[in-house]
């Protein structure tokens, strides 16, 4: 199971100098190191890597077939034979409402990154180059020839005048207006089409007028679906795009490499696994958490991972004691192994087991839980707010919850369709963004919000939720957030220069750098469901730049999870100075008392820090002491 939110948080930062994802459930395998990170593969942590040439559509098609149809289906529906192996959907990436929605920046980072809360490796073999182009021709799955072509005539019609020939923003009549480049790698590829397409629509200050009057929505659409083609070919074919609407480059015919089938008691392929070494098997018992008898006939699904590559998936049932077993398997050092199975619609997996030298057995047991739609046993441990001004009409909100489930079961939809937890926005919020997941997939759109559709497993600090939106701004701001579960703490951080909170029972909690950036934070404590957070945010931008500087969907995936890390280590360090853990009141006691749990091995760290930085210990001291806690702190989580 899943180790404690905090605890792997501190891991993390304190042993290790691993990436981090607060959406992660399915961890990296122990003793992974990540390949040597140069230029020319390594997926970029702080930024996207923008593209400085137009990405090739056509030679992504190759590095496609090889690296995506097996999963994402040659045409891309989600529907590739290895698909029904994954125990979550595939995304459909030619579904119109899924690219749609995404910036080609998000899925590069994807490319780069993986996303093993869906068993998507990183592709860290392929050049910045080459994950470009990929994503290129994972964009065209989702348009057609005709679409293209339908939208370089409108454009030509309706937008050349201005923005140019080529897109270049040098039309007949730019002259002293100030019309962007649409050919703007950095510009174009963190916009969606959703973002091309609401500009479209709506217009953009006094220079770009709005055509929901003048165009139909399958026209806008088109039109979209051309701008995107601007920076996705050669100058050459933009340029006869104008003068000979055919602009987009008839898709490659692939056909999809069959991935063979492997059930429990057939070996992989032999290129698919090292030869001459031992084999081993992969087993354990499916356990009810509630005390029931286990369950005969459950399906287990195998899944071998080399340097975080999927490598081999296969099936097994429970038998009447409830264990299952993959015998016969190439077991080489390094393999790592983990084990799913699906119950009552919930996906449960096992601890990621790695094969050592020799080794003839892994055990991975795995835990199953009852499912309900009662959210009675729901609260949330902290809700962390930060506020920035995008400019002086515009505020972003950042919003993050850490929901535990005390119960004993599994919290799931109360009807298919239907989300588990629904959260409100206030009105006029707008540009919804997400850390991990987006509307239509993970997140459905309600009257009033959202709503999650993931399920909530029992244990503490086991579901977060951070996501972002805008509101408008006018030098200041009644915002009332209703309380639908019961709020332990509220933590709110802004930067130290701009914004002014007051509220009802919040605390000034001073200043705190984080980050090399001064921060002000204020707390609030307990809130009752049915209650309300009213604050109250006035001032002004400062005139340096948003600290998270999102500007569009796709950034947030570099951004937002960042600052969600920065939320909760300010969260962490507030609240456990009003723990008592013996080192507030003397230096020595630092010492003296060694911490019995990982929980207050972290407060101790905290507080170590704290003293150290207000000059009440000597640096030896602190670096002495700090390095026992982490010791102890490796330590434990190895037991």
């Amino acid at each position: 199971m899943r180790r404690g939110f905090y605890i792997s948080l501190f891991l993390l930062l304190f042993l290790s100098a691993c990436n981090f994802s607060l959406a992660a459930d399915v961890t990296p395998p122990p003793g992974y190191t990540a390949p040597p990170e140069d230029q020319s593969s390594a997926p970029a942590v702080s930024g996207v890597v923008f593209p400085l040439v137009p990405p090739d559509a056509s030679k992504g098609a190759a590095i496609y077939v090889e690296k995506c149809a097996p999963c994402h289906g040659s045409a891309g529906m989600g529907d590739g034979p290895n698909a029904a192996s994954l125990p979550n959907p595939v995304t459909a990436l030619a579904s119109p409402q899924v690219a749609r929605a995404a910036a080609p920046a998000s899925w590069f980072t994807i490319v780069s990154q993986g996303n093993l809360e869906r068993f998507m490796p990183p592709f860290r073999s392929l050049s910045d180059r080459e994950r470009w182009d990929v994503v290129a021709y994972a964009f065209s799955l989702s348009v057609s020839p005709a679409e293209v072509e339908q939208g370089a005539e409108i454009y030509a019609a309706q937008c050349a005048a201005c923005h140019g020939d080529r897109g270049k923003g040098d039309g007949a009549q730019a002259a002293g207006m100030s019309v962007p480049d649409l050919t703007d790698q950095e510009r174009m590829s963190v916009k969606s089409a959703a973002d091309l397409f609401g500009v479209i629509s709506n217009g953009s200050g006094a220079q770009m007028p709005a055509f929901s009057d003048k165009l139909s929505e399958d026209e806008r659409w088109a039109l979209t679906a051309f701008l995107r083609s601007l920076t996705f070919v050669s100058a050459g074919e933009q340029a006869s795009a104008v003068a000979s609407p055919t602009v987009a480059a008839p898709r490659p015919t692939i056909e999809t490499p069959v991935a063979p089938q492997p059930t429990s008691d057939v070996l992989p392929e032999a290129s698919t696994i090292t030869p001459t070494l031992a084999l081993g098997s992969v087993g354990g018992l499916v356990a009810d958490a509630s005390g029931e008898p286990a369950q005969a006939g459950l399906v287990v699904n195998l899944h071998a991972f080399d340097q975080m590559q999927l490598v081999y998936t296969a099936t097994a049932t429970t038998n009447e004691e409830g264990a299952y077993l993959f015998s016969d398997l190439e077991m080489p050092a390094g393999r790592a192994f983990l084990t799913t199975l699906d119950y009552e619609g919930v996906i449960y997996g096992s601890d990621v087991a790695v094969a050592e030298e020799g080794a003839a057995r892994l055990d991975l047991p795995i835990t199953i839980y009852k499912s309900t739609s009662d959210t009675s046993a729901l609260s949330v441990d902290r809700l962390h707010y930060f506020f920035e001004f995008v400019d002086e009409q515009t505020l972003r909100v950042l919003e993050l919850y850490i929901i535990s489930n005390s119960g004993d079961k599994t919290i799931i939809a109360p009807q298919e369709g239907e989300p588990v937890l629904r959260f409100t926005l206030p009105p006029g919020a707008s540009n919804l963004q997400f850390e991990s997941g987006q509307l239509g997939e993970r997140y459905i759109q309600t009257a009033d919000g959202f709503g999650d559709t993931l399920p909530i497993r029992p244990g503490a600090g086991n579901y977060q939720v951070l996501y972002s939106y805008e509101l408008p701004y006018d030098r200041k701001l009644e915002l009332s957030r209703p309380v639908a579960l019961h709020t332990q703490a509220v933590v709110i951080l802004v930067p130290e220069d701009g914004i002014k909170i007051k509220g009802d029972e919040l605390e000034d909690a001073g200043t705190r750098e984080i980050q090399g950036l001064q921060y002000h934070m204020y707390n609030r404590s307990a809130i009752s469901p049915g209650g309300e957070l009213r604050l109250t945010i006035t001032g002004k931008p400062s005139g340096g730049s948003p600290t998270l500087a999102l500007g569009s969907q796709s950034n947030l995936f570099i951004g937002i999870a960042a600052f969600g890390v920065t939320l909760i280590l300010a969260g962490a360090w507030l609240f456990s100075r009003n723990r008592q853990i013996g080192v507030e009141s003397s230096p020595a006691a630092t010492a003296a008392e060694p911490p019995q749990n990982a929980e207050s091995i972290m407060d101790a760290i905290l507080a170590l820090d704290d003293l150290y930085q207000e000059g009440k210990l000597p640096e030896e001291a602190y670096i002495q002491r700090r390095a026992e806690l982490k010791q102890q702190l490796k330590d434990l989580m190895e037991t």
